[in-house]
Order: C-alpha cells, then sequence, then structure tokens
C-alpha cells in the first residue's frame, strides 16, 4: 500500500466519526447504536483490514479477530457469558491456521524462515509465560489480575471495601450483587488494555466514573426500578480503559 493510500485510509476514520457523531446530536443515530460505531471493537476490525491490505496477514488475522469476538455481544449475536468463556479459542484457531498453512516455496529467502521460526518459537514462550489469572476477596476487598485468560468472580461477603482490577487482553466479570456498601466512598480502582470488563451491581447502587479512556468505553448499562439511589453511599471507580470496555449491569 503506498503512501497516498495509506493518507486516504486513515482519513478515512476521521469523517466517519465526524459523521456519525453529527448524526447521533441531531437525533438520527441512537446512542446505543452510536456506541457500538464509535467504539475500540470497530478501530481494531478496521487496523487489521489495513494490515490485511498491507500483506502483513497474520497481524491483520489477529486484531479483526480480537474485533470481531468482542463486538458480537455488543450487536445481540452473541451472550457475554459465551464471550468471557470461549474467546481464547481465538489462540487455538490462530495456531491451527499456523500449523496447515501452505508451506512456502523452496527459494523462500533464508532469513524468512529464520525470522519464522524465531516468531513461532517466541510466541509459545510468551503465551507460557504471560497467560496469568490471580483473583481472591478478602474481607470484602478483591483483587484481580487477568492477562490473556478469562475470570467470574462473585462477592459473597457481607460488606464490599472495594477492588483493585487490572484486565489485559482477557474478559473479567466482577458480581456485587450479594454484597452491600457500608462506607461512604467505595473505590474500584481499574487497569484494562484490550480487553472487557462487566461488574454487576444492584440498580439503586449509587454509582460515579472517573475513568480516563482511550479508544475505550465506559457505560452504565443498568435497568433503573423504581428503586430510589442510596444517597448515603457512592461507589467511586477510577482507573484507565484502553482499547476496551467496562459495562455496569444489573
Amino acid at each position: 500500500m503506498n503512501t497516498n493510500n495509506k493518507s486516504v485510509f486513515w482519513a478515512i476514520p476521521f469523517i466517519f466519526v465526524g459523521i456519525v457523531w453529527f448524526l447521533k446530536n441531531m437525533g438520527i443515530v441512537t446512542y446505543s447504536l452510536f456506541s457500538i460505531l464509535i467504539s475500540w471493537q470497530v478501530l481494531l476490525i478496521y487496523v487489521g483490514l489495513f494490515n490485511l491490505l498491507s500483506k502483513r496477514f497474520w497481524a491483520g488475522l489477529i486484531t479483526t479477530a480480537i474485533g470481531v469476538v468482542f463486538i458480537l455481544p455488543e450487536i445481540g449475536w452473541s451472550s457475554s457469558n459465551w464471550l468471557h468463556v470461549y474467546w481464547p479459542l481465538i489462540f487455538v484457531i490462530i495456531g491451527v491456521f499456523q500449523l496447515f498453512k501452505p508451506q512456502r516455496r523452496p527459494n523462500t529467502n533464508f532469513h524468512q524462515k529464520h525470522f519464522q521460526r524465531n516468531f513461532q518459537k517466541h510466541w509459545k514462550e510468551e503465551a507460557n509465560t504471560y497467560s496469568n489469572t490471580d483473583y481472591s476477596s478478602q474481607d470484602g476487598f478483591v483483587i484481580s489480575y487477568n492477562t490473556f485468560g478469562s475470570v467470574q468472580q462473585i462477592v459473597l461477603d457481607p460488606v464490599f471495601k472495594g477492588a483493585d482490577i487490572r484486565n489485559t487482553c482477557g474478559g473479567t466479570v466482577l458480581d456485587l450483587r450479594r454484597t452491600k456498601l457500608e462506607a461512604a466512598q467505595t473505590f474500584i480502582d481499574v487497569e484494562c488494555t484490550f480487553g472487557g470488563i462487566e461488574i454487576y451491581l444492584p440498580a439503586e447502587w449509587n454509582l460515579q466514573s472517573q475513568v480516563n479512556t482511550v479508544i475505550g468505553g465506559c457505560d452504565d448499562k443498568r435497568y433503573h426500578s423504581s428503586a430510589e439511589t442510596d444517597q448515603e453511599h457512592v461507589l467511586i471507580i477510577r482507573g484507565k480503559v484502553t482499547f476496551g470496555g467496562i459495562e455496569f449491569k444489573n
């Protein structure tokens, strides 16, 4: 892809975002559709297509696959539970393609073969080294560290005292519907990169977000019934989301 085509390719997202944002302000595009079209998942798919057109097959395939898998629950084509359980199968599929893809012609450059072998070895070592999940709840405080994995945790402590959640290229689900708040302010610190976090909590909890997002989102999707919001206790979410998303549900 030459320089002019690259300029056009990267100009399209800015034009697209501007048009969709304008249509949302005019009331033509709904908020739910806007949150799907302008999302980190769509950006990943777009970057993946760019890599494929630039003949970077594996980078394009991996990026596109991650974007597609994580956007399926948003458009209602799969449940979030399915996503958190089965999305690691992407790595299995990529590995199968790697094993059975057509071999290069005999005149392939030696350095390219050497690089491919080293890359495959490095990828396996990195996957084994960095795949990790560690989560616990002690005296009402939750710690959840998830890298290339899936975590589903239900807090059964009588009082919820806060959480520290770090999620990288994975899916984390935290269920707070069986506990309660006691302090005037309770904090959940999050750091999410290329992944998704779902937090289930009662509709009457007073939720405040102080999350900084970079090509990501933090959405309160709870169904608010007739129950009055608790004004004595506040749950504050703070931290950073990069190419990821946080959703609050009940």
